[in-house]
């Protein structure tokens, strides 16, 4: 009886996470079927990777680009869909794995779109879990869906954690290489031009996350998706500065032993991981069995200026529904920093004036029973900003 393919859906494809997951795939035609793929505006790309891998489906939410593909003829019969709500209409199949690279919050839709249809949702998009949270991953349960963060922190902070019963834990550490500022102060870098705030030290990334690197509430949005993924109170989950960026989760144990989880600067590694299985993957180059010298170093003593963490931290208190402002608020003067509307100094300030709004204290604590609670906050949080700004 020959052996039945993997079947795989790949939800950003064009993105930085899509483009790693398809140069993996291709090294393995006999174990995966890429039956699904998504898509935006990248057209050219986006042909190139239909013609090559002939997809099942594609979801393409750009309508412009939607109606030119609906004229081309494939090699074989392609069903397109101009959202993932049409698409969510008419499905019926399970994929084996999904992968969602969809950035920022924009993933969410699909994401809970797709716990119907994966047995494993592998996802890179932190605002995932941020904003769904418990919510999120108890209906994921329940659709026997299989939840697997693959952003490097939370992977290896994955791989060993299992081992352990949350009592045996007396701290967990994600680590963070400072980005381009870390040997900067405060006032060197209020009015930060945007292009050295892109210019990252180790990692290869996106504008949106790269500055989210440089202000460090990636690792705000990282704190609270372990605190949700792991069931961690938020006060063991700590930060070190490691600027090699090679170890990415530490386990200390209260029996003195501390695990430290570290692989290469690249996305290759959990995401290969994830769809090997991870015991089934040779990874031959590491910088570990080099021979050259090298040194790990750690420190939380520039944590200090990096003031975004605090306010995860304080989002984390309040409950979920403050965890969703903080990322739906970063995002948006993200963004309008990048579109040079506001100065650097401005997304933790305006950020950190919502955040500690004593109005909004209440509406924070309200728990979240139901999806239309997690979108309606969505909502609120992006007009609130609007009136700040």
């Amino acid at each position: 009886m020959p052996f039945k393919k993997y079947s795989i859906a790949i939800l950003g494809s064009t993105g930085s996470i899509g483009k790693t997951t398809l140069k993996i795939l291709e090294q393995y035609p006999n174990k995966f079927k890429i039956n699904l793929i998504s898509g935006n505006s990248n057209k050219v790309l986006l042909e190139k990777q239909i013609k090559k891998f002939l997809p099942r489906y594609v979801i393409i939410n750009n309508l412009k680009v939607f109606n030119y593909f609906k004229k081309i003829k494939f090699k074989k019969k392609i069903l397109f869909f101009n959202s993932v709500y049409n698409f969510n209409k008419s499905n019926k199949i399970k994929f084996d794995k999904v992968i969602l690279g969809i950035s920022s919050i924009h993933g969410l839709d699909y994401a809970f779109a797709f716990i119907k249809f994966s047995k494993k949702l592998l996802i890179a998009n932190k605002e995932t879990i941020v904003c769904g949270g418990n919510f999120f991953l108890q209906k994921a349960k329940k659709l026997n869906c299989e939840i697997i963060s693959i952003d490097s922190e939370h992977y290896c902070l994955s791989s060993v954690i299992k081992n352990f019963n949350l009592n045996q834990i007396y701290k967990i550490y994600l680590t963070a290489s400072g980005g381009p500022f870390l040997k900067k102060n405060i006032n060197q870098i209020a009015k930060i031009d945007v292009s050295s705030a892109l210019k990252h030290p180790n990692w290869k990334m996106g504008k949106k996350i790269s500055i989210d690197s440089a202000t460090m509430a990636n690792k705000g949005l990282e704190v609270i998706e372990a605190s949700f993924l792991f069931n961690l109170k938020p006060e063991i989950i700590k930060i070190k500065i490691h600027k090699e960026s090679k170890v990415h989760s530490i386990i200390v144990l209260k029996n003195g032993l501390t695990h430290l989880v570290s692989h290469n600067t690249s996305m290759t590694i959990p995401i290969k991981n994830s769809l090997l299985d991870f015991d089934k993957v040779l990874c031959k180059k590491n910088f570990f069995t080099k021979k050259k010298q090298f040194n790990f170093t750690f420190d939380e003593i520039n944590l200090k200026k990096f003031k975004m963490l605090s306010l995860a931290y304080k989002a984390l208190k309040y409950g979920q529904r403050a965890c969703i402002f903080y990322n739906v608020i970063n995002d948006y003067l993200v963004d309008l920093y990048l579109n040079k509307k506001i100065f650097y100094y401005e997304i933790y300030a305006i950020l950190n004036k919502i955040i500690n709004n004593k109005k909004l204290i209440p509406y924070f604590k309200k728990k979240v029973t139901k999806l239309n609670d997690i979108y309606a906050t969505i909502n609120f949080a992006k007009n609130f900003a609007k009136n700040q700004v």
